[in-house]
């Protein structure tokens, strides 16, 4: 009983925060009240080291890595805290909810031979709260209330172990409009037909429309348009994510968006990435989302994270962090990440990259940094923590 009042007092105390910093980022700077309160709001002292010790305390599969990291105290900051590589989610069961207790289980993509990571969640409020306040902080802004999405995905009803369907549903049913719709069944896959219809209904209506599925869905899209075009109506949008895993053929990502923008009629500054995995709750949106002027964006391809969540890029070789404009393996802290592990090394490749002063202003929460990704490493497990990785897999067997 004494953990399950631990959790207890770390889920409302995140709440709190989540709320908090939705507030904050929410605010428009038009008299200052952002500037003042983004800079003087108040610090949760502790709570990383706390989360993380509670962690420990209920995932043997946490405890034996930090044991064989050498990490043996309580750890009063995030970098006195090992991420745990996302292989252990394959290889382990890093949840501290049981099969029994969970009401969601969420599966890594991958073939019917690999393994898959597995994610469990006692309860899916606080990923909620993650998905709707990171939306509504940054996308929102510049998309009008009642909007339609069109989900190039399954419904989760559909296929309830997909994080990102899960994600999308969740914005259908909070956000979009009455015409919010799936156009796509894991049985007969993307209906086509049905899509274009409703670009078409929403072109004669002049009604702003939210596209939002993977990429393979976009290439299967495209080449059921041909030589077709559309006119979407000003203000819709586009989210691009995921990959292609061998369903179509591959276009370079800029070929593919200007494909998108051309055929569709959808402002290319306008169609936007998304940048999140089973394994955590929160997740990161491309810098293109929130239509800043160009000569502002350092870069394309640019993520920025809710407040709630940290990037350290590390060294491959050494494990240890890198300053910011240096390459090396991405590990993000969810602070939403309460039932499973929160600090996590992602295996993707990326480096943070300074944002000017005059695009910190423009953007919800003022930060510093945004992540350039690269993409998978060619090994999830660096070589910095192999030795680590040994022995706990060992420890495991």
């Amino acid at each position: 009983m004494q953990y399950e009042d631990i959790r207890l007092h770390l889920w409302q105390e995140i709440a709190d925060y989540l709320f908090k910093c939705f507030t904050w980022t929410s605010l428009f700077d038009d008299h200052g009240h952002f500037n003042v309160l983004a800079l003087n709001r108040p610090a949760l002292p502790g709570i990383e080291g706390r989360l993380l010790q509670y962690q420990r305390a209920v995932s043997p599969a946490y405890a034996r890595y930090c044991e064989v990291s050498g990490v043996a105290g309580e750890g009063k900051k995030l970098l006195d805290w090992p991420p745990l590589p996302v292989e252990c989610f394959k290889r382990a069961d890093v949840s501290s909810v049981t099969p029994e207790n969970a009401c969601a289980e969420f599966y890594s993509s991958g073939t019917t031979t690999d393994a898959r990571s597995v994610h469990r969640f006692r309860d899916t409020s606080m990923m909620q709260k993650a998905i709707i306040y990171q939306y509504a902080s940054l996308i929102g802004r510049g998309i009008g209330p009642g909007t339609p999405i069109f989900s190039l995905m399954p419904s989760c009803d559909d296929n309830p172990h997909s994080s990102l369907a899960y994600m999308i549903s969740y914005l259908m049913k909070t956000v979009g409009g009455p015409k919010s719709r799936a156009f796509f069944s894991m049985d007969s896959g993307l209906d086509v037909d049905g899509l274009l219809n409703a670009l078409r209904d929403s072109e004669k209506s002049g009604t702003p429309v939210h596209l939002m599925g993977p990429a393979f869905a976009y290439v299967e899209l495209l080449d059921a348009i041909g030589n077709k075009t559309f006119s979407c109506a000003p203000n819709s949008a586009l989210l691009e994510t995921g990959g292609y895993k061998g369903r179509s053929r591959e276009i370079p990502k800029n070929e593919l968006r200007d494909l998108l923008a051309q055929k569709l009629g959808i402002d290319r500054r306008r169609i936007y990435g998304e940048y999140g995995m089973c394994e955590l709750s929160s997740q990161a949106y491309e810098l293109s989302a929130l239509n800043a002027p160009v000569e502002l964006i350092p870069e394309e391809g640019l993520f920025i994270f809710p407040p709630w969540m940290r990037c350290i890029i590390y060294s491959p070789d050494s494990m240890r962090p890198v300053l910011p404009d240096n390459d090396g393996q991405i590990a993000l802290f969810d602070i939403c990440n309460i039932d499973s592990a929160a600090y996590i090394l992602t295996g993707d490749l990326g480096r943070l990259v300074s944002l000017p002063d005059a695009l910190r202003m423009q953007t919800p929460g003022h930060p510093k940094f945004a992540l350039k990704l690269y993409g998978r490493a060619p090994s999830a497990v660096p070589k910095g923590c192999s030795m680590a990785w040994d022995e706990w897999a060992a420890k495991k067997s």
